[in-house]
């Protein structure tokens, strides 16, 4: 006999017998697969943090190239299959032992379903990393490994600290709203609209995105405007993984990038500099999993009032410890 879960936003049902089960993925697309799934191919970084977080990390068969360093111990020594722009299928069927399928993003690769199809591999493509999107694809994974108990605990403890910041964040008078200019990985990139987890974020805090009315997801601003919009604060987003992140242990790097936004014309004469207004925060803590600890980085330090019982910190350890069973480590985000 099947049976029926209902659940909401971009996953519309799940249904199951025995041996297999349909789902429907983050694209929209119907897929049945082998119940519950064994090997898992993890070909992003996202999604193998999912797997480990509901505990099915005996499951990972192939990972993708990134995947280096002490955060994912043991995972990361699982043989490679390439990655999301340049995965290689003859590697992955090769697996031993065989994977059931493999979790990609909703972009990248469209031909890999074809690719693997041949060798009876499934593709299940899921984020992990869109706030839109999180819960809804945390709950199917749950669903698909047989670990509902371990993805409603993981969402039990997303959730709680989200709620905390969304009440919270009503306290804020709107005389004291902030406004924020958010910088992505590259000079005067910027995050607008509500597709940005960037955007998201700052705007879930009780801050305003002064690029928030900007057509194009992430566009390219000048000096000159960032300097009329006059910011309060800054964000800037780091992907160098040796300036912020778990393996970092001083903040050298952190203070040289820190000095040279500082320095940068166009950005010296703000509000936001001239009151060191700046923090510096990982992009492993925003467009990940993990993007609720960088909620609550951003939380604490544009309204340190406001949310003065938040400790992400203290969060971000449980989170990694509980979920991943590794010690926290690392430097996450920089100010002065």
């Amino acid at each position: 006999m099947s049976s029926v879960l209902l659940v909401g936003g971009c996953v519309d049902y799940f249904e199951s017998d025995k041996e297999r089960i349909t789902i429907v993925d983050s694209t929209g697309e119907e897929i049945e697969i082998n119940y519950p799934v064994e090997n898992v191919v993890t070909l992003t970084s996202d999604s193998a943090e999912a797997v480990r977080a509901l505990g099915a990390e005996d499951k990972v068969v192939g990972i993708n190239d990134y995947m280096s360093g002490d955060f994912w111990g043991d995972l990361g020594e699982i043989d490679s299959v390439g990655n999301i722009f340049n995965p290689n299928p003859e590697e992955i069927a090769s697996l031993e032992p065989k994977p059931d399928l493999v979790l990609t993003y909703t972009e990248y690769t469209e031909d890999l379903e074809d690719d693997l199809k041949p060798f009876g591999i499934d593709v299940v493509r899921l984020d992990f990393y869109k706030m839109d999107s999180i819960e809804e694809e945390i709950e199917i994974l749950g669903e698909i490994l047989d670990k509902e108990d371990e993805a409603e605990e993981l969402l039990n403890f997303y959730n709680k600290h989200m709620d905390e910041v969304k009440e919270l964040a009503g306290d804020i008078n709107e005389s004291e709203v902030k406004d924020v200019y958010i910088e992505g990985f590259e000079e005067w990139s910027t995050a607008s609209t509500n597709e940005s987890n960037y955007h998201q974020v700052v705007e879930l805090v009780g801050a305003n995105n002064i690029a928030g009315d900007r057509d194009r997801t992430y566009p390219t601003v000048s000096a000159e405007w960032v300097l009329d919009n006059n910011p309060d604060a800054m964000m800037k987003v780091v992907q160098d993984s040796s300036v912020l992140g778990y393996d970092v242990n001083c903040t050298e790097n952190a203070e040289q990038m820190y000095n040279d936004i500082v320095d940068r014309e166009g950005l010296s004469e703000t509000d936001a500099v001239k009151n060191d207004e700046l923090v510096l925060v990982s992009q492993n803590v925003l467009s990940t999993m993990q993007n609720n600890i960088g909620t609550l980085i951003m939380a604490e330090y544009l309204y340190p009032d406001v949310y003065e019982d938040i400790d992400p910190m203290e969060v971000h350890e449980e989170y990694l410890e509980d979920f991943h069973g590794i010690e926290y480590d690392g430097i996450w985000y920089y100010s002065k």
